[in-house]
């Protein structure tokens, strides 16, 4: 039990520096530790931002939006159901991915 749960510890500390990385990528300055709450609220920021004229600007602040959403939804999670948490970092960082496609914007890897 003790391997699994260090397991998805490992995984969610993954996500989260993916996440993080994503962030910085679209101009946010994320910190050297950040919290899942922070990276909704500077995710929610950039959907926020997108400049008006950009082809598929919609779809991406609607994709950004389930990002956020989904982040906010792991932060509310906390420690609690560990898999469940890491269910919806995963569905984030696919939400991320796909407002990057919108806007023709290249993939970003883990930075950190």
């Amino acid at each position: 039990m003790n391997a699994q749960v260090g397991r998805i510890a490992a995984a969610r500390a993954r996500r989260i520096e993916e996440l993080a990385g994503a962030a910085a990528a679209w101009g946010c300055e994320v910190l050297d530790d950040p919290g899942v709450g922070e990276l909704a609220d500077q995710l929610a920021d950039v959907a926020g931002r997108l400049p008006e004229g950009l082809p598929a600007r919609a779809e991406a602040a609607v994709a950004l939006g389930r990002a956020v959403e989904r982040l906010r939804a792991a932060a509310r999670l906390g420690g609690v159901l560990p898999l469940i948490g890491l269910h919806h970092l995963r569905l984030a960082l696919d939400d991320e991915r796909s407002a990057r496609q919108c806007l023709d914007l290249p993939a970003v890897a883990a930075t950190r």
